[in-house]
């Protein structure tokens, strides 16, 4: 799959897979091991964001390493003839990078909304919890996207 539609794919997925080191020893696989949350991104001024909570388990884990992979999968349908699936599918290699500017993190935000609400005036939601949200810039450093089409 070319990359931009890799790119398309990310634009347009609702959510996606953020991977990323964990730095938890106390976790199931230990320290070092993957650990993998869904996340919705956004475009804003040419690069990709993400929103959380400003701390917790997926915090701990960029703020320690903020090497990440992220996910996407589109167009999945059983391929029921060939026993298998049909999709196209984009891994994206980046690193992860903390907000911290309340104005990037508003307008990012205002994007979004108006990706994943565009019926709704967010400003005083957005007030409200700009300075409780944690915002995190995606630089990507390279991709790798595949697909299967029906036979």
């Amino acid at each position: 799959m070319e990359d931009q539609e890799s790119y398309r794919l990310l634009r347009e997925s609702l959510w996606v897979t953020l991977s990323m080191v964990n730095a938890r020893a106390e976790s199931p696989l230990g320290l070092g091991s993957p650990y993998a949350v869904p996340i919705s991104v956004v475009e804003y001024e040419g690069q990709f964001f993400f929103h959380c909570a400003k701390q917790g388990h997926k915090i701990d884990n960029l703020h320690t390493d903020n090497r990440v992979c992220i996910t996407c999968v589109g167009d999945a349908a059983p391929d029921e003839k060939s026993f298998s699936v049909t999709y196209e599918s984009a891994t994206f290699f980046a690193t992860a990078e903390e907000v911290t500017l309340r104005e990037e993190k508003i307008r990012v935000l205002e994007a979004l909304c108006k990706r994943f609400a565009p019926s709704q005036n967010p400003a005083r939601q957005i007030e409200a919890m700009v300075d409780m949200t944690g915002i995190w810039k995606l630089h990507i450093l390279g991709s790798s996207g595949k697909q299967r089409k029906f036979e």
